[in-house]
């Protein structure tokens, strides 16, 4: 008896095989080319914000330094690739920023030396389909360097070391390391105190570190600048070349600057502001002893939305005070008149967020000026150093204050809940309570009461902003109109109550 083969069937699983070989190769060709090159594309958008994120560290070191004000800035270190169902992602790049080893500036007239430590900055990505070239940060130069892979280097940020003979450092102290896919916060503080008492003066030879040689960038740079004697190579270790400069004391600027706490690293400090900002026209360069002055920053830094309350009094007779705010960098200016000698005024110069603005009070009597005063600060949130003490000895104060740091990370909610008490007598006209974000990536908002004592009054910045640096601020006005008080204490919006 014969028996023949059944072979129905095999064509449905040999197109089977077939086609999931196909949809193998399929898989194999998206993984190797396509998967890469989405994750470029990925790397790159990071690439262009960490580069701005760079810009702007760039500058709060230097207004740190400069303006002797603290700069609070963010860097995203890293970043994710998109989740993959069937195919496979390389682990997320992880970049990392941190100080170099400290090398020394020495200033020297030849009888009196001075010597003050100085880092360098320097951003890794860890890219998986992109160069992983360094950004560095180099006295005030910021730049790619891919001399490492035989390349050479590229000029994000030019430098502010020489202007016009004029000198200005500003030195990067303490040592600072951070590493991760996640943002990082990132503190520069000016020294609170410094002396120059022991500075040389007349013709100061410099020398300061740096890991850009002449050829590569200082000899095009700042060549036709009278103070630049060119730099020296490997002058302090392999690839760290000696900048080297001589200048009069007069015309020389030294700042120091700390990450994450003032600087801890020695060195004399003597602060201006930068020589490429004029005083407004008519201002006087001494503080006018008539009138007493008080500036509170109340920036909306994410909305582009520069505030400066101005509080004043002025003690001779004028019929008019005006009170203005210019920037010194653009045409944003607000002024206000008023008929009061004493009092406070609210500026809105609609933008120039981070912008040094001039902000003036003028006594005018008659149609004349009397008596003029300039304080220059920083659109940041940070309130200038100037500031004066204008409550009176029949002034409310506050008697208790509580703030809680209620702020919620998930769903990414910053809220800050007061409840204060002022003292019963005393001249008092309401209480301003504030939640200002310092960095430009979370929202602020504000509230006022002119109740004496309340509880639990919720300031609620909308959109974001959690884990981001806060200036959470209470100011108590006089009938005046006049911040006779106030407590302000910088905090992470993290939920944690503020100490």
């Amino acid at each position: 008896m014969r028996f023949s083969r059944d072979r129905r069937g095999q064509s449905v699983v040999v197109g089977t095989v077939i086609l999931f070989g196909f949809l193998i190769l399929a898989l194999s060709l998206y993984q190797v080319q396509i998967v890469p090159q989405e994750n470029a594309q990925v790397e790159f958008q990071h690439f262009e914000e960490v580069q701005n994120d760079l810009v702007e560290l760039r500058a709060g070191i230097l207004t740190a330094g400069q303006a002797d004000t603290p700069q609070f800035k963010s860097i995203e270190l890293g970043t994710r690739y998109p989740t993959r169902l069937l195919t496979i992602n390389p682990p997320p790049p992880v970049g990392t920023i941190q100080t170099s080893d400290a090398y020394n500036v020495t200033i020297t007239n030849g009888t009196t030396n001075v010597t003050i430590p100085s880092r360098f900055l320097t951003y890794q990505p860890g890219y998986n389909e992109l160069s992983r070239t360094p950004t560095r940060y180099d006295n005030s130069v910021l730049y790619l360097d891919a001399s490492e892979n035989g390349g050479g280097i590229a000029i994000i940020e030019e430098q502010s070391l020489v202007d016009n003979s004029t000198v200005r450092l500003t030195l990067l102290q303490n040592k600072f390391q951070r590493g991760g896919t996640g943002q990082v916060n990132i503190e520069l503080y000016p020294t609170s105190s410094g002396s120059t008492e022991k500075f040389p003066t007349g013709s100061l030879n410099i020398t300061l570190p740096t890991q850009i040689n002449g050829s590569e960038y200082w000899d095009g740079a700042i060549s036709d600048e009278s103070v630049y004697n060119g730099v020296k190579h490997d002058h302090y270790a392999k690839d760290v070349h000696a900048l080297t400069l001589q200048a009069n004391s007069s015309n020389v600027r030294v700042n120091t600057v700390g990450i994450q706490t003032e600087p801890n690293e020695g060195g004399a400090k003597a602060n201006i502001r930068p020589p490429t900002v004029a005083d407004p026209p008519g201002s006087d360069p001494e503080p006018d002893p008539q009138i007493s002055m008080r500036i509170d920053d109340i920036t909306d830094r994410r909305s582009n939305n520069p505030e400066f309350y101005v509080s004043y009094d002025f003690s001779g007779q004028a019929d008019t005070v005006e009170v203005s705010a210019s920037s010194t960098s653009s045409t944003a200016s607000d002024s206000v008149m008023s008929s009061n000698t004493r009092g406070g005024v609210s500026l809105a110069p609609t933008f120039g967020d981070g912008q040094e603005f001039a902000v003036t009070v003028r006594a005018i009597d008659g149609g004349t000026t009397v008596a003029q005063r300039t304080i220059f600060t920083f659109a940041d949130t940070q309130n200038p150093s100037g500031n004066d003490d204008l409550s009176r000895s029949g002034s409310a104060s506050i008697q208790t204050l509580d703030i809680e740091d209620r702020s919620n990370p998930n769903p990414n909610k910053v809220r800050y809940r007061f409840t204060y008490d002022t003292s019963s007598s005393g001249s008092f006209s309401e209480i301003r309570l504030y939640a200002l974000n310092r960095n430009g990536n979370g929202p602020s908002s504000s509230t006022a009461r002119n109740q004496r004592s309340a509880n639990n009054v919720d300031v609620n910045p909308s959109g974001g902003g959690t884990n981001e640096p806060y200036k959470v601020a209470v100011l108590v006005l006089d009938i005046d109109g006049v911040v006779v008080y106030s407590r302000i204490v910088n905090d992470p919006a993290d939920g944690t109550n503020p100490s």
